[in-house]
């Protein structure tokens, strides 16, 4: 089967395809052929230095199952996640435990992008916790954590206030969210579209929770998805991926996306082969969307 590697440290032109033997199913996992699997973000620093492994997300059809798997059976269709470079490949052995149905209603575009970005919007929200008729005000709205957590605090009760570019103010008010362009004087616009301020989340780092403090929000309402650090400095919250609820909270966004409740957009796939123009055009950063990878699909 073919799979992706790479050299490390050297960047996007270190990713190639390689042969490799089809896996098995080891006990408490199962073989899952891979239909669609997105690339994230934080994947990026990885072909550059970082010896992290990012979570890559992927969904597909069952084909082998291991001992001690109750519950699942060849034919399934599942969604999750592993934590290696292994989902971009045509099949994949995974534990069981990382993987929950896929309703029938799902895309597997959609399906293979649900966990570590939208998760991360989940676990932000909850963080936060926005309640009817508050606002809460999100940094980098229309990336991907941001729009999740943006649509999931509307379903709340909340009003939302999104910083973002020129570009997607149109697409912001679509979805009844309340576009603020970011950039200097962004304190001064936020103040202008509302009378307060409840709740923060940030996306994008850089200084957004000393806005947050700033606007007068309490620090156990703020919370960052990227900036550790300074979370850890300014006594704020820094929940995301791993704190949304696991396989339950996978679940629940994969009945609110299936149902149309939850819009997760695809801004374009790739075939297999054409892995490095995926990554390029993650790095370039300027489409809406995720970027979906098709291993079945070669060329």
């Amino acid at each position: 089967m073919k799979a992706v590697r790479y050299e490390r440290f050297s960047g996007i032109d270190g990713i190639y395809l390689a042969d490799v033997p089809e896996p098995v199913a080891g006990r408490g996992e199962v073989v899952v052929r891979v239909e669609a699997g997105a690339l994230n973000p934080g994947s990026l620093p990885a072909l550059h230095g970082s010896s992290y492994t990012p979570n890559r997300d992927l969904a597909g059809e069952v084909v082998a199952v291991g001992a001690d798997v109750p519950g699942v059976t060849v034919g399934d269709a599942v969604l999750g996640w592993i934590q290696s470079w292994d989902a971009h490949a045509q099949f994949v052995a995974i534990p069981a435990v990382q993987l929950v149905s896929k309703p029938p209603a799902l895309s597997w575009d959609v399906a293979g992008s649900l966990y570590t970005t939208p998760m991360a919007g989940l676990g932000a929200i909850r963080a936060v916790e926005p309640r009817p008729g508050e606002t809460i005000v999100i940094s980098g709205a229309s990336g991907g954590v941001g729009f999740t957590a943006a649509q999931l605090a509307l379903r709340a009760g909340a009003t939302v206030i999104g910083l973002t570019s020129d570009a997607h103010v149109d697409l912001l008010r679509q979805h009844g969210i309340r576009p603020v362009r970011y950039g200097d004087g962004e304190q001064e616009r936020i103040l202008a579209a509302t009378d307060r301020a409840d709740a923060f989340i940030d996306t994008v780092g850089g200084g957004y929770i000393d806005l947050a403090i700033d606007l007068g929000i309490p620090r156990d309402r703020i919370d960052t998805v990227v900036d550790y650090r300074a979370a850890k400095e300014k006594g704020v919250k820094s929940l995301g991926t791993i704190d949304a609820g696991g396989p339950p909270a996978l679940t629940e966004l994969a009945t609110l996306a299936a149902a149309g409740d939850l819009h997760i957009p695809i801004a374009a796939t790739y075939p297999l082969s054409a892995v490095r123009n995926a990554y390029r055009a993650l790095a370039d950063r300027r489409t809406h969307g995720r970027i979906v990878l098709h291993p079945r699909d070669l060329t």
